[in-house]
């Protein structure tokens, strides 16, 4: 008898189950892989190829590595010239003469603009404005009279025509200046003939500009648009705007930008800074503030070092030779900083020490600051055990109001009195005892007449 025996799944236990095939479509995805990683691939070398075709067309020396000259020795300098579109008249002339300083121990620059019309030497053709010597010899006789000018070895050159500057602002999507007066140059020349004049007008305010309005913006110069001196300064400002934005995280990051900036320049741009150079450039000056970058335009007033010439258009050194303003450049990390703040300074005696007001005055001069002394005078009081530094200004002489703290080793600056309507300068410094001890530790007296000059 065959007796079934008939066992339920339960008795037996669950069956396993079969494993999961995870990643069924493998094949299918490695082969997708492959692809993205091909298309990467051809994109790379997509990038690379147009990056290289255009840095050559920019750089006479693309791809040299190694330190950028000047970095030993802690100063970088670059010769920035701003010349005509082709067929333009007069399109050698460099109308923008800028020589970029950049410490690299700071991480400070100075922008150090020279009038086109500074008359200088030009070796093999004599005196002639400083523009010309790009049109009589290109950019090696330029590089030659800006060191033998300003006395400081020139590193690199950057040389930009108009077409380059609009298609550089269009590039980094537009610049925003703030223009403080009214601009106004009848004889501004017409887009379509530069020999008629269209005129230029654009009233004070806040202006976003593209790439056409800011070359009108920067070449604007008769009229009310303050010469080549009033010019130079709206370059800087454009030139500092065009910095930031191209070295943004928005614009290195997005390779259509990257590829229009990179385009305009390699048509309209010409340096003998390589790729490695750009790079490492951009390192010095990533996060510069604008408190640490100086902008000198040398020009006509008392402290601009140059003055009009008595027979003709030309700007001449103001002490005869180009001694002060080499003694300048050559230190403009130093005295830079004060003198862009044009600052005006009122000294007085509040003590019963006579003569420290003049000692005062003198300590200012040899140090070699450009400080508009105001007047010397004697204080209301002579009871001031210590000296103090007032600051008509509101915090807009900082590099000023920081170099008299560590002279007279003043620790706090002393709010303004608010009745005093008419200050007699932006700071007034009174002198305290502190101050008469260290100049003049036995001369005292208990008259103050005299007592500042004396």
């Amino acid at each position: 008898m065959n007796d079934e025996i008939i066992i339920s799944q339960d008795e037996l236990g669950s069956s396993p189950k079969p494993p999961k095939r995870r990643w069924r479509n493998w094949p299918h995805w490695r082969r997708a892989l492959k692809w993205l990683g091909f298309t990467v691939l051809l994109v790379i070398i997509a990038v690379a190829a147009f990056l290289y075709i255009n840095v050559a067309k920019i750089s006479v020396n693309p791809f040299g590595f190694g330190d950028l000259k000047g970095e030993s020795s802690g100063r970088v300098n670059i010769l920035m010239l701003g010349v005509g579109d082709p067929g333009h008249a007069g399109e050698e002339l460099s109308d923008t003469d800028i020589v970029l300083s950049i410490d690299t121990q700071t991480h400070q620059i100075a922008v150090i603009s020279v009038p086109r019309d500074t008359q200088v030497d030009i070796p093999g053709y004599g005196d002639g404005k400083i523009n010309n010597a790009n049109a009589d010899g290109g950019v090696p006789l330029a590089e030659t009279v800006f060191q033998n000018t300003l006395g400081i070895p020139i590193d690199y050159y950057v040389k930009a025509n108009f077409t380059g500057l609009k298609e550089v602002v269009d590039a980094v999507g537009g610049v925003d200046v703030d223009n403080t007066t009214y601009l106004s140059d009848p004889s501004y020349p017409c887009d379509n003939n530069q020999y008629a004049s269209c005129g230029y007008t654009l009233p004070p305010g806040h202006y976003h500009l593209n790439g056409e309005e800011t070359l009108k913006y920067v070449r604007c110069r008769e009229g009310t648009c303050g010469n080549d001196f009033g010019r130079a300064a709206r370059q800087q400002e454009v030139m500092e705007q065009i910095r930031e934005r191209a070295t943004s995280a928005g614009t290195l990051s997005n390779p259509v930008t990257l590829g229009k900036l990179v385009s305009a320049a390699g048509n309209n741009i010409q340096t003998n800074l390589s790729l490695s150079n750009l790079m490492r450039l951009e390192q010095l000056t990533k996060g510069v503030g604008s408190s640490n970058i100086f902008n000198i335009v040398f020009n006509i007033t008392s402290d601009g070092f140059l003055v009009q010439s008595p027979t003709n258009s030309n700007l001449l050194p103001a002490d005869g030779t180009f001694a002060a303003i080499q003694n300048f450049v050559q230190n403009v990390f130093k005295y830079g900083p004060i003198w862009t703040e044009h600052p005006t300074v009122a000294i007085e005696n509040g003590t019963t020490t006579t003569g420290i007001g003049g000692k005062f005055k003198q300590q200012l001069a040899d140090d070699g600051y450009d400080i508009n002394v105001a007047s010397v005078s004697d204080a209301l009081a002579s009871t001031y055990a210590t000296s103090e530094i007032i600051d008509y200004t509101g915090g807009k002489r900082p590099h000023t109001v920081a170099y008299l703290e560590g002279l007279l080793n003043v620790k706090k600056v002393t709010a303004p009195p608010t009745s005093l309507v008419d200050p007699p300068a932006n700071i007034v410094v009174i002198l305290g005892a502190d101050y008469a001890a260290k100049v003049s530790p036995t001369s005292t007296s208990s008259s103050t007449s005299n007592s500042a000059t004396q």
